[in-house]
């Protein structure tokens, strides 16, 4: 198979007639060519999903509703474009929404105790050394926004433009976000000097 790259933007796009075809398979009616979108893009949902709930269980609920929702509007996706941004953007708002309104029922129903607690489980789950675990907490304790802009462009490595992409926020906003944060993100970890850059 042959893949070739080109930038778009400040984005690198990774041409794959492989996807073209499962697109233009799964359009003319053969469901069983998804699979390979599912299989190529599966991990990466998973992770974007899991960066901002933070709940395995629940991260793999979205990234499968992501692949369902997009496969019920595969009409309306653009063959010109690659699958991965759009699959990317649709599991960040699913994962965006759900953050949301957790946010708001832990606010209503979570002491301070119960949720310090919550967030060291999930912390031991995913970190096993020390660096790691204050890094993770420190990106948490950013501005939720703010939070998840810094851990797609640092953890992720996803570009400027895919972030506002997959955000609906400007290149700007998204700039701005990354701005503060670092500065914030260099206060709290300044004595790791460059191990989160």
């Amino acid at each position: 198979m042959v893949v070739s790259e080109e930038k778009r933007g400040s984005a690198t796009v990774v041409d794959d007639p492989g996807e073209r075809q499962a697109v233009a398979a799964v359009l003319g009616g053969d469901s069983s060519a998804y699979d390979y979108l599912v299989s190529k893009h599966m991990r990466r949902c998973l992770s974007i999903a899991w960066g901002i709930v933070r709940d395995a269980a629940e991260a793999e609920d979205l990234a499968q509703e992501a692949f369902v929702r997009a496969y019920e509007k595969i009409g309306s996706f653009r063959m010109n474009e690659p699958f991965g941004p759009w699959i990317y953007r649709i599991v960040t708002n699913l994962s965006l929404d759900v953050a949301k309104h957790r946010s708001r029922v832990r606010n209503e129903e979570l002491g301070h105790d119960q949720q310090a607690a919550r967030q060291e489980r999930g912390d031991v789950q995913v970190a096993s050394n020390e660096i790691a675990r204050r890094i993770d907490r420190a990106i948490e304790s950013l501005p939720e926004m703010q939070g998840i802009v810094v851990r797609l462009f640092l953890v992720e490595e996803f570009e400027h433009a895919e972030i506002a992409a997959m955000t609906g926020l400007t290149e700007g906003t998204i700039r701005s976000h990354l701005s503060h944060g670092r500065k914030k993100l260099q206060s709290i970890l300044g004595d790791l000097q460059g191990e989160w850059r």
